[in-house]
């Protein structure tokens, strides 16, 4: 049975491609492009990496992850310059990279819109969607596959409102409205209450607060939740702000599914093979230098993440610096860019320390694999996050996790570090809130595995058991799969036999 297919739309997040291209006399890249592999580059976060996992781990159909078209070589972000291609224009076609196995197809469609391929911000972006959209239509209808196009997923506020469009013109085209299903991944309201404070104190500018546009933001959100049939909340958080003002969602389109993990790479090692990486564990320093440290015989923390304030990595190393101070045994790796102000504010409050810190730039999927093996304790420290892999695939490699506030605890329910009176050998991980106020309960749970090797190892493996059980990306995509297969068979006519119309007066 050929399989039908799946539109995700991941519309500011950029997919950059790791690819060679196919140019022409002149040297200019052509649309056609060598190799399979895609990475990510700015403004993407955990919502591009969720959408690639749920594209490489869908057995049931054919996937197109939609982001609009980037260059990396003319944007400043990137290094690039526009005024290297002056000499020739750039195809403005829609450019497909192709990823295929024996149980899966997937591409990425990457689709121009704004004129040009310089990137764009995700507060910038909506005004350029509907060009967007048209675009990939037309794609759509010159290689026929609208008929195809059984479901449209749209991830955050731009690729939900992408996704209506598409959905809106297949109807229009034939008749049949394709399943719509969205997911926020970090709701506009929720940003809006997290930043009002500051910005009534003054510490965000009036041009700041306009550029995010939260009103038109929370409008755009609450109206692709109603116009969907299944909307997808990462948490039970985000599930009742979903049912409160001021969206007011349907209950009963909404399920809690929180992200998954790549269970093929965030594994444990076997027992030598740690042994051996801890031994002569080799790095990339913030300067990009090649060093190694010898781990064995220490114990180590580890935390990794985008280094932005609210991740608590300042936060964090307070906590550490208090216990490296007691302790010389413990060695503690953490996410750092080169200029960045949180890492320097880590490396002042970590100031003596240098010999047992590694500080960490951008990591591959590899090796962050690597770190969280050679962890005995990974810490999500952040002070309010919507959810967070980085946990479940640091319990994927049988590493203890600590984490503070966040969607993650909220689906998992972690131990709670400030009740003493419950059995922490059945929990799965340790919450502690990690706010600068409550940063001695950081500390008391990060004392409290480290110097207790049977509750820590009981706890990692529980964790390890727990998301091997519950959050692999292909029982994520069956069950989001599953979603869909009910809705259609709650509404037989939805796409039972596609009538594309006919052009009107001959064309």
């Amino acid at each position: 049975m050929t399989k039908k297919l799946k539109v995700m739309f991941s519309t500011h997040g950029l997919v950059e491609g790791d690819f060679g291209f196919i140019t022409d006399e002149y040297g200019y890249q052509l649309t056609k492009v060598v190799s399979k592999d895609v990475i990510t580059g700015q403004d993407t976060g955990g919502q591009v990496y969720y959408v690639k996992a749920l594209a490489n781990s869908s057995n049931n159909y054919n996937i197109d992850l939609v982001t609009r078209r980037v260059d990396p070589r003319i944007c400043p972000q990137f290094g690039g310059t526009y005024k290297e291609y002056k000499k020739s224009e750039l195809n403005y076609k829609v450019e497909a990279q192709w990823h295929e196995s024996e149980k899966i197809r997937s591409r990425v469609l990457r689709v121009p819109a704004g004129g040009n391929f310089m990137f764009l911000p995700k507060e910038e972006i909506v005004p350029v969607i509907p060009e967007l959209v048209d675009n990939l239509f037309e794609y759509y209808k010159k290689s026929g596959e609208i008929d195809d196009i059984e479901v449209v997923e749209g991830h955050y506020r731009d690729g939900m409102m992408a996704a209506d469009m598409l959905c809106t013109k297949i109807e229009k085209f034939t008749e049949r409205r394709p399943i719509m299903l969205v997911t926020s991944h970090s709701l506009g309201h929720k940003k809006y209450e997290r930043n009002l404070p500051q910005y009534k104190a003054g510490q965000i500018s009036e041009e700041e607060w306009a550029w995010h546009g939260f009103e038109q933001r929370i409008a755009q959100e609450k109206q692709e939740f109603d116009r969907s049939d299944i909307i997808i909340a990462t948490s039970p958080d985000e599930e009742t702000r979903l049912l409160a003002e001021p969206y007011l969602s349907d209950v009963n389109k909404i399920t809690v599914i929180p992200p998954g993990y790549n269970d093929k790479i965030f594994t444990p090692l076997k027992p030598q093979e740690r042994n051996k990486l801890k031994y002569k564990f080799e790095y990339t320093d913030l300067n990009g230098n090649k060093q190694q440290i010898d781990l064995s015989n220490k114990k180590v923390v580890s935390s990794l993440g985008r280094v932005v304030r609210d991740k608590g990595f300042s936060e964090l190393s307070r906590s550490m610096a208090e216990i490296m101070f007691e302790d010389p045994n413990i060695v503690y790796m953490v996410s750092g860019e080169k200029g960045n102000p949180v890492t320097e504010e880590c490396q002042e409050i970590l100031r003596g320390f240098e010999d047992r810190v590694v500080f960490l730039p951008s990591l591959n999927q590899t090796e962050m694999s690597q770190v969280y093996n050679v962890s005995d304790i990974f810490v999500m420290s952040s002070l309010n996050e919507a959810f967070g892999m980085v946990p479940i695939e640091a319990m994927g490699c049988k590493s203890a996790v600590i984490v503070g506030r966040s969607g993650f605890n909220d689906f998992a329910h972690c131990a709670d570090i400030r009740n003493d009176s419950q059995d922490y050998t059945k929990a799965i991980g340790i919450y502690a809130p990690s706010q600068e106020s409550d940063r001695w309960r950081q500390v008391k749970a990060l004392k409290m595995l480290l110097y207790k090797d049977e509750l820590r190892n009981q706890i990692a493996q529980n964790g390890y058991d727990y998301v091997r059980a519950n959050l692999t990306w292909e029982q994520i995509s069956a069950t989001k799969d599953k979603l869909v297969q009910d809705v259609l068979a709650a509404n037989p006519q939805r796409m039972s036999g596609f009538k594309i119309k006919k052009p009107q007066n001959g064309r």
